[in-house]
């Protein structure tokens, strides 16, 4: 006992010395995590400075970008600027700077993420300031003829109505009346290529062909052009409107084939631009996540508030261990000398009434004494006759176990029958499945072929609304020029008249002087010798070219009737053919009002179809899902069989082990007075242990103990 008590001394002051040496450990590290969560602290907001610096970069590369591509010469240096200061900012992020630590690996994926991001807005915006210079010499040209569109037309207009009222071929009149739309499809072109489109290169396409025809026209109305039949202009307004309109479009016509030869570059920018503006909200968005990450990176840290708080407990706690092991370490050897002999004594008698319990003698209940030995008495107490009723249990419960057994075993065979119809259930529905599975696929092929005729069909009504939207501009035109024609006829009409009534004159003449013949030869008759024959002679070639006169006069009279009434059947012609183009001009408005619903319900059984598409392939997933379901379930229908097979093998072996126990109960004593004994009953109280301080009852010992 001497030396359990010493031992005991030693071991208290081992504990006082090491709470101590804990306690300056402790302060020590509250020291230490201090000086690292201001360290901490001071880095973060260097971290935050920079994710800020970051957002600002991303929202001025999001305006400039667009004021550069819309021609803003400053915007372009600012843009410049701002894309060199990104990628070192990004980089201080990641990696940190000589002065400044690198924020770890819990800050990789916010980084990672902000560098994928940033590889995309950067290339569009080398794209952008690499086509500086073509972006500022197209968006001049597009402002300057956007400003000057409606002033050439206007001077075509004047040049139409003059050359209306002049001398010249319908076809020079029509020339003249086509550049109102080529410059207004100049101008439109020009923006759809640097609107960047999916059509912009077609654009391109048009811009050059359209130009080239424009220039091509202006220069065959100022030098005449006999292949395609236009006059060469000579009067003053003419020449006059002509060349105001061309030094209006002199700046297009020098820089055609270097706005089409850089139409590629431009559609890059126009594309890029419109990526960085899609393209930066996210960027600006990841940036900010990274910021909000930079406030947590404090609670990631082992240094941290939450250790600083757990250290001050911990060090509170080695205080207050100190202080009660230091006044209760010597009241506790005293009572420990006590305990240890009490303890012996009591232990050395229980232990040699527990002897013939080895011997499977359960007859005998320990002796129950006040002490420390007390809970251990009454637990072996209850022990023994938890013990007796157990023997005796088993012994009349041998038959019923056996009858259990056989009645299990029956009813596994049961399951096991149940099982096999389930499986034949089962493998019917994966069938039906499977079958379910291959319909959807033939209605998803159905879908998609239906998708793609109902695409084709939005095609062909788009491509139709087109060619109505250019059959109404060419009546438009055929009926302007119809009115050119109608004005022309109108013109010659009054010609006609005019000759009409010459001719009148020139017959009135001719009458005249076959009546002067006719007088000659009257006078000549009353003359003779040669006056008088010469007077015969004068009379009657006056009187044959009088009667040539009447004949010249006669058919050219017939020559003019025939011209008024092919111009009047040329009128009431062109009046029905005008008719006609009102008619088909109702007809093709008409038919673009049924392309356009007939484009409306196309696009409508697209939509359609593609919404069904969808649920088709959900019910293709689905049917799927129900197959992948059913090889479940027959799997687990296959292990429950063979768990029943498991189940009646237990339990035969159950009933083996049964035999056994049976057999193994046999061999304990039972005397009658123990075995008629109930469960113990009477109660202890006031029963005190070595130490003095607890009172207990019996009954909750036996419950402890059990």
């Amino acid at each position: 006992m001497s030396s359990i008590i010493l031992k005991q001394k030693g071991a208290t002051d081992s504990v006082l010395l090491l709470a101590g040496a804990a306690l300056v450990a402790t302060v020590a590290g509250l020291g230490i995590n201090m000086y690292q969560m201001s360290a901490g602290a001071e880095q973060d907001d260097q971290y935050r400075s920079i994710a800020s610096d970051l957002r600002v970069l991303t929202q001025d590369i999001n305006v400039e970008s667009r004021e550069a591509f819309s021609g803003l010469t400053p915007a372009f240096d600012e843009l410049a600027f701002s894309r060199s200061q990104f990628p070192g900012q990004l980089d201080a992020l990641q990696n940190g700077t000589e002065e400044l630590e690198a924020p770890g690996e819990s800050m990789a994926p916010y980084t990672n993420r902000i560098a994928e991001q940033w590889a995309t807005v950067g290339a569009d915006v080398d794209a952008i300031l690499d086509a500086k210079d073509r972006i500022l010499f197209v968006r001049e040209i597009s402002t300057n003829l956007n400003a000057n569109i409606k002033t050439i037309q206007a001077q075509y207009k004047d040049l139409v109505d003059i050359l209306g009222d002049s001398n010249v071929s319908n076809e020079t009149l029509l020339a003249a009346q086509e550049q109102l739309f080529l410059i207004e499809r100049i101008g439109r072109n020009i923006d759809r290529i640097l609107a960047g489109g999916d059509d912009a290169a077609s654009a391109a396409e048009e811009f050059k062909q359209d130009a080239l025809s424009f220039q091509r026209t202006m220069e065959g109305l100022r030098d005449g052009d006999r292949a395609r039949g236009i006059d060469r202009l000579s009067g003053a307004d003419a020449l006059d409107v002509l060349n105001e309109a061309e030094t209006l479009y002199a700046q297009v016509s020098g820089s055609v084939n270097d706005i089409y030869d850089s139409h590629q570059e431009l559609i890059r920018a126009a594309q890029a631009a419109a990526s960085i503006t899609a393209t930066t909200p996210e960027l600006s968005v990841s940036v900010g996540n990274a910021m909000v990450h930079v406030d947590q990176l404090a609670e990631n840290r082992t240094w941290s508030g939450t250790t600083a708080i757990f250290l001050v407990l911990v060090g509170i706690g080695l205080l207050a261990a100190i202080g009660i092991r230091f006044n209760g370490s010597r009241a506790q050897e005293r009572q420990q000398q006590e305990q240890a002999h009490a303890m012996e004594a009591e232990v050395q008698q229980k232990v040699r009434e527990i002897e013939p319990l080895a011997e499977g003698n359960l007859s005998r209940d320990l002796t129950v004494t006040k002490g420390i030995t007390q809970p251990i008495a009454v637990a072996v107490n209850q022990l023994l006759d938890w013990m007796r009723s157990v023997v005796t249990s088993v012994n009349n419960s041998s038959e019923q176990v056996r009858e259990a057994v056989e009645e299990s075993s029956q009813a596994s065979g049961d399951v096991k029958v149940s099982l096999g119809e389930v499986g034949s259930i089962v493998a019917d529905t994966a069938s039906t499945s499977v079958e379910l599975r291959e319909i959807s696929s033939h209605m998803s092929e159905l879908a998609e072929t239906t998708s793609k005729a109902s695409e084709e069909a939005v095609t062909a009504a788009r491509e139709g609304d087109v060619g109505i939207e250019t059959l109404m501009v060419s009546v438009e035109d055929i009926r302007e020029s119809q009115q050119t024609v109608a004005k022309t006829s109108k013109r010659l009409g009054d010609d006609i008249e005019i000759v009409a009534d010459l001719l009148f004159r020139i017959r009135e003449v001719a009458n005249a002087i076959s009546t002067l013949a006719m007088n000659t030869r009257i006078e000549a008759a009353s003359q003779s010798g040669e006056g008088g024959q010469r007077f015969a002679g004068i009379a009657d070639e006056t009187g044959k070219l009088a009667n040539q006169t009447n004949e010249i006069v006669q058919e050219a009279d017939r020559a003019i009737r025939s011209v008024s009434n092919r111009m009047a059947e040329s009128n009431r012609n062109m009046e029905g053919a005008t008719q006609s183009l009102v008619k088909l001009t109702g007809i093709a408005g008409d038919v673009r009002n049924r392309f356009g619903h007939i484009l409306s319900m196309s696009e409508n059984a697209r939509n359609y179809m593609v919404e069904m598409s969808g649920q088709i392939v959900q019910s293709g997933e689905s049917s799927s899902r129900v197959t992948e379901s059913v090889s479940d379930i027959l799997e687990k229908t296959l292990q429950t069989q063979r768990a029943a097979d498991r189940m009646d093998s237990a339990t035969n072996e159950l009933r083996e082990l049964f035999d056994r126990l049976a057999e193994d109960t046999a061999r304990f004593k039972l005397a009658e007075e123990a075995a008629a004994k109930g469960p113990r009953a009477d109660v202890v109280t006031n029963v005190a242990d070595a130490t003095g301080k607890k009172t207990v009852e019996m009954g909750d010992l036996a419950k402890k103990a059990s």
